[in-house]
């Protein structure tokens, strides 16, 4: 499959699962509300930043070899307010959560999400 078609994939259920955890974890908040605190864990540079963590810490040679290969391709579009790398960077990341999803490998899309919404929080405080 092609590592940008993963992306689009993965770019669906990466936002599911922030947008799920945060109903979860605030279920107080309003619409609104949850739409901006995601957009603070679902934008390039918040994922650029989580790719690196997993690349030094977490992703298997495997996992790393796809995101690198989404991450090298170029794209047509780039994020409004994101930097070329970031934004293919995020693509990375996206791929591999695209790539995971296909394979219905749904344990590891958990244990890398519960990592990267950490990290997430970590960022925030």
């Amino acid at each position: 499959m092609q590592p940008l078609s993963l992306a689009f994939v993965g770019d669906a259920v990466y936002s599911v699962y922030v947008r799920t955890h945060l109903l979860i974890e605030k279920p107080y908040l309003k619409p609104d509300a949850i739409h901006r605190e995601a957009n603070m864990l679902v934008n390039a540079s918040a994922q650029a930043g989580a790719l690196d963590y997993l690349r030094k810490n977490e992703l298997t040679e495997e996992e790393w070899d796809i995101a690198r290969k989404a991450r090298n391709k170029s794209s047509a579009t780039r994020a409004k307010n994101a930097s070329i790398k970031d934004y293919r960077n995020a693509s990375g990341l996206e791929a591999l959560i695209g790539h995971l999803h296909i394979l219905g490998d749904r344990a590891r899309i958990d244990e890398l999400m519960e990592i990267i919404l950490e990290i997430g929080r970590d960022n925030d405080e």
